[in-house]
Order: C-alpha cells, then structure tokens, then sequence
C-alpha cells in the first residue's frame, strides 16, 4: 500500500492531518496510509455539539485544544501516549472499509503477539478492553477510514476532558474507563514510535512525501477547521430539543419553528453518516412542523443513505414520542 510519510514535520495539531485527508482524497487514484503524531487534544464528531461532549473549563486550563473532525462518531481524547492512522481509499462501502483496514490493523498487532478482535461498531480490542476507536466518512471521491491507537494514554486527564465539571463523576468515570480500555506499551517492548515504525513498515509497500506544493495547500485548508463557524456549527437557537440512543447510535434533533414552519433542523450525535445531512436538512426547512407532515417527509426519504442504520421509526419515535 502507497504511505504518506510525514516524519520530517514532527508532532502536529489534529486539524493539520484532517486537511491532509481533506487534500488527498479527491486526488488519490490507490489506497493511501498515514500516520498522526498527535499534540494533546479532544476530537469531537463532525455532528456533536462540542459543549456538551467537552469540560471546556478543564481542556482550556490545561491547554488541550478541542477540535472538529469531518467523521461521525463520538468525541475522543488523544494525548503524546496516542498516536492515529487513516486510510484513504476510493472504495466507499463502510463494512468492506472497516474489515480490510482495521484488519490491516490487527494483522500488525497481531505479528507482535497480541490477540486482537474487533468489537461494536468501530472498535479494536485487547484482553475485551478497548485501545482503538474509529471513524468513516464517505464522500463522492471515495472514503475515510480514521481512528486511534492507545499506547501510554493518560486516562485521567482523558476522562477529565470528556467528562462535566463534577468531581464526583470524574472520579466514578476513572474507575470506569479503566475497566473498559486499554494502553499497549505494558505488553510491548516497542516505545512508541518503534511502534509506529513497526505499523507504518508492515503496511507500506511504496512512500510518498509531500513537496513544497502540497504543505502550502493543506496548510491553507487547515485553516477551515480552526474557524469558529466550523467548531460551533452544530449550535443552532431551538425551540424543540429531544435526545434518545438507538442500536444504532445517540442522537439529538434541535429544531427551530417559527409560525409553525421548520426554519432549521440540526441532528447531534455519535451516528455515522453516508452522506451530507446539511443534504438531509433541506427536505425539512420551511415545512410545517406537524407529525402527518414530518412524517409524510420522511416516507420520501431513504433514511439509511444519511444516517447508517436509522430508520422513519426511530426519527418520529426521536421527534414525536
């Protein structure tokens, strides 16, 4: 497999490797791999609001940036004990993604004497703990297949991060991670980067580097998921708010109605996506904001084409029960 080396730039913020995947996939003709050496940060889902998924007193106190990515999925925090990978690739079917990347994945780990399995709907697990989750976007270029790799995370500082200001909850949800993940540097004799070289090495059959060209284009993309209207575009003024968990995924519909009619509607949540929703939205806006009307929109609507595995039920079930 072709592979980005980027270790000439060092440690970078999350936004720079999303523009890196934002840059490339539309131009890759053969799967792409790379590698993040990450700075500390919490990576929220494309579709979560970020001040409910994120302590921002915490993350601002103790200089961890908070971050947007342009999967789906939940909000994750990745430290200097962390480092991440993507998979770029023009095949766009979600199962077939995660069953040959993240078996390229356990089949690595594997040759280093771990017994890896895949779990839920985008983990890879040790000892049935958690070290590696993941997130997919498809788009009409093809797909990205992105996720975590637990080394030496710290786990106070992560469940701090995601966790409401309370101490009580820090301190119960602590204890619960710990039961529930787990970091790979005890049961390795590998540091970090001797473990990303291992990964990096068994995948790659051919590297490419970037010219002076491509930094001086990623790095004005970059810029798109620094500005406030990206991190805050989830947020909008409501006048009707539900949330509920689906097999599926959490989910949250915010909608604004004014004189009857839907003016916006916004989904949160830790689903994934096979395409736009700001799509989906527009069948809504401007209708009236009705159960035979709503539900009458969505008769029309092929469901799991924007969110994998919803169905019309659970969104009237989500809006109107």
């Amino acid at each position: 497999m072709r592979s980005l080396n980027l270790k000439e730039y060092g440690k970078n913020d999350i936004s720079f490797y999303l523009a890196i995947e934002n840059y490339f996939l539309p131009k890759i003709e053969d799967d792409l791999f790379f590698l993040w050496d990450l700075h500390k940060a919490v990576i929220c889902g494309k579709n979560q609001l970020i001040s409910a998924e994120v302590n921002l007193d915490y993350t601002k106190a103790n200089g961890i940036k908070v971050f947007r990515r342009h999967t789906g999925g939940g909000a994750v925090f990745a430290d200097e004990g962390c480092f991440m990978f993507t998979f770029l690739t023009k095949n766009v079917n979600r199962e077939q993604v995660f069953i040959k990347y993240l078996g390229l994945i356990q089949e690595t780990l594997k040759k280093l004497g771990l017994d890896i399995v895949f779990s839920g709907r985008n983990d890879l697990l040790f000892k049935e703990k958690k070290f590696s989750g993941n997130a997919f976007m498809s788009s009409r270029h093809g797909s990205i297949l992105h996720g975590t790799m637990m080394y030496d995370t710290n786990i106070e500082k992560m469940v701090s991060s995601l966790t409401p200001d309370d101490s009580k909850l820090i301190s119960k949800g602590i204890s619960s991670v710990r039961q529930r993940v787990i970091n790979l540097k005890e049961y390795l004799d590998l540091d970090i980067y001797g473990l990303m070289d291992y990964i990096y090495n068994y995948i790659s059959d051919e590297e490419v580097f970037l010219n002076q060209s491509d930094l001086e284009k990623i790095k004005e993309i970059e810029k798109t998921y620094l500005t406030n209207e990206w991190l805050n575009y989830q947020n909008p003024p409501y006048t009707f708010r539900n949330k509920k968990r689906y097999s599926w995924g959490g989910i949250e519909v915010m909608i604004d109605v004014k004189k009857g009619k839907i003016k916006n509607i916004i989904f949160n949540g830790d689903f994934f996506t096979n395409k736009e929703l700001t799509v989906f939205y527009q069948y809504f806006l401007n209708q009236e904001f009705s159960i035979i009307n709503f539900k009458k929109i969505l008769e029309g609507i092929d469901i799991g084409d924007y969110l994998i595995g919803a169905s019309s039920d659970d969104l009237m079930d989500l809006v109107w029960r």
